[in-house]
């Protein structure tokens, strides 16, 4: 099937229909996932969700509809809905068009055919591997664990003459070891993204997940107060990933709902604090050839040395500001969707390297805080930051020791970008932030020793 063919005669249909402005994307995925929950084997499922998404504007005003599957009918029912909506709506002033014509840009490793080899029964294989590996301790009372194999292809054309299409896959992995020692229990974690098929990931999440399990099972307690914070990648990147990649948001900037609001060439963290927003690296979950409207993939600094250089636009935000789209259309995740009309998003954020080790940094924090894991989301319009610490560790004299029981950490993002004083020099991916441990020098830790 031409999908570019497909998408550009949606887009005809559209603009006979009375549409001064369309886009159009057409998608074809399958997915193929096996999780284990309790050390069993939970569900295997497969899905496949081909269809078309349509967006209109007439006078400004967007109408959007979807369809799943080709068919013809299908197809031709959504575009007049989408039309009938635009009619419908408030002009808007603010949007000045679609993007132009433009060559996608070259990005290698966005999809691995060794991926499409794979069989429902290798990735059930894989998802059993990586729980067995991951419960490997007699300690280890039980193991979650999930694999999740994707694969997509997509075209997208708009009234302005544009088509392009690309091919993505994405291979996602995630275990939770449970340990037990009397009445203790701990769960470690760890997680995995790329666009390939990765052996190595799948030991090292295995094996992280189960050291950490046993590592925290030897708990203690903190006083409330002031803290050096080192974040390791993990929290690291699940904090930016809001932090930045949802306080950069352009819209959300232009209506006031971001903390971020009125800072942009100002300072808003310490010299040691860069970071890229990049659409282009090989194998990573958030690369493209080209956004979610069309725009080629570009790198863009966001943060440079403290400095913010940059917000995240679509075509509308940016012709609300008379600026460049910077590419940061999103069609949802590491497998783009037609079921909704794109979005603003980072792609991947990625902070600078330092140049200190893990080890370096421990030994450089004499008394405080090792945060692995939170799963709170800052306050984005506020920039304050509340969230309970999953997994941490107490620093005791450079040196890591038991995990921390009952406790969370309260820190203004400024602040905190502010007060990065050391970053490591070993990344990885996490939550679409590439990212290496950072050091915090002074956060607040509400405890409860």
């Amino acid at each position: 099937m031409d999908m570019e063919a497909l998408a550009e005669s949606v887009v005809k249909q559209a603009v006979k229909l009375g549409a001064v402005d369309c886009d159009v994307i057409v998608a074809d995925t399958q997915a193929i996932t096996a999780e284990i929950e309790k050390s069993s084997m939970k569900q295997a499922s497969a899905v496949s969700d081909p269809g078309v998404g349509i967006r209109v504007f007439i006078k400004g005003c967007a109408g959007f509809s979807y369809c799943t599957g080709f068919e013809p009918k299908a197809v031709k029912t959504a575009v007049s809905l989408a039309v009938a909506q635009s009619r419908s709506g408030t002009p808007d002033s603010d949007f000045k068009g679609l993007p132009l014509k433009a060559r996608p840009a070259k990005v290698t490793g966005l999809y691995e055919p060794k991926l499409a080899r794979l069989r429902h029964d290798d990735i059930v294989s894989m998802a059993i591997a990586l729980s067995d590996q991951a419960g490997a301790d007699r300690r280890i009372t039980s193991v979650n664990a999930g694999v999740t194999v994707a694969l997509g292809e997509l075209a997208l054309a708009n009234s302005n003459g544009y088509v392009g299409s690309q091919k993505l896959s994405a291979f996602e992995i995630f275990a939770e070891s449970v340990s037990r020692a009397g009445d203790e229990m701990f769960s470690g974690v760890d997680g995995g993204w790329s666009r390939r098929y990765d052996v190595k990931m799948l030991e090292r999440v295995a094996e992280t997940a189960k050291e950490h399990a046993l590592l925290g099972l030897k708990k203690t307690t903190v006083k409330t107060g002031d803290y050096p914070v080192v974040l390791d990648p993990l929290a690291a990147g699940f904090i930016m990933a809001s932090a930045l990649g949802g306080g950069a948001n352009g819209e959300s900037v232009q209506r006031k709902r971001s903390y971020l609001a009125g800072r942009l060439g100002k300072k808003i963290g310490s010299d040691d604090l860069t970071v890229v927003d990049d659409p282009t690296i090989p194998w990573a979950n958030g690369s493209f050839s080209f956004d979610g409207e069309g725009i080629p993939a570009r790198k863009k600094k966001v943060i440079r040395k403290g400095m913010l250089e940059s917000y995240l636009h679509d075509s509308y935000s940016a012709g609300k500001d008379s600026v460049k789209s910077t590419g940061n259309s999103s069609r949802g995740g590491s497998m783009w969707t037609y079921r909704r009309p794109p979005t603003i998003s980072s792609t991947n954020l990625v902070v600078e390297r330092g140049s200190a080790s893990l080890r370096e940094m421990l030994k450089d924090t004499k008394d405080g805080i090792y945060l692995r894991i939170t799963y709170d989301y800052p306050n984005l319009a506020t920039g304050e930051f509340s969230g309970l610490m999953m997994e941490s560790y107490t620093i005791k004299k450079g040196e890591l020791g038991p995990s921390i029981q009952q406790a969370s950490m309260g820190i203004d993002l400024i602040e905190m970008f502010s007060a990065i004083d050391l970053v490591g020099k070993d990344a990885r991916d996490a939550y679409g932030v590439r990212t290496p441990a950072l050091r915090i020098s002074k956060a607040k830790i509400a405890g409860s020793g």
